[in-house]
């Protein structure tokens, strides 16, 4: 069974690409079986990012998702509080400090575990910016690191 937070993040993941589909919020709640708070909180996190991204695009004509701040990304409330507390302030930086080797994971911060970093990384994946598992590398030498040049 998933915690309240894994299903929340599983809802998000559904809702953004029947959003992405031009389907009205009504009727993603009624598919996915949402309450009217539910839904709701749905709503405003996609409102938000949407709105970063229409923010930054204004302020910085060039700039890419890895621009976007993460008090404007749907990670949770707590979780970019914490972001930006440790200095994150683009998802950019985040996706600089887990693709490099030399650095230690998101875990070693202050009141990130796991859970809180596949949240960071479901993020993103959504924009591209996980190295993941095409940099095979990089994984081989998290896993071995006296394999490291």
């Amino acid at each position: 069974m998933l915690s309240p937070l894994e299903q929340v993040s599983i809802n998000l993941a559904a809702a953004r690409a029947l959003r992405a589909e031009a389907m009205p919020y009504r009727a993603i709640g009624r598919r996915l079986g949402l309450t009217t708070s539910q839904l709701g909180h749905i709503r405003r996190t996609l409102k938000r990012e949407k709105a970063g991204q229409t923010r930054l695009q204004t302020t910085m004509p060039g700039a890419t998702a890895r621009d976007l701040p993460v008090g404007r990304s749907a990670l949770p409330a707590g979780l970019r509080n914490i972001l930006m507390r440790a200095g994150y302030r683009t998802l950019g930086a985040l996706a600089d400090r887990i693709a490099d080797p030399d650095q230690s994971g998101l875990e070693s911060i202050p009141g990130v575990g796991p859970f809180r970093t596949r949240l960071i990384c479901a993020v993103l994946d959504q924009f591209g910016l996980n190295a993941g598992p095409a940099d095979l590398r990089g994984e081989i030498e998290k896993l071995f690191p006296e394999l490291r040049d």
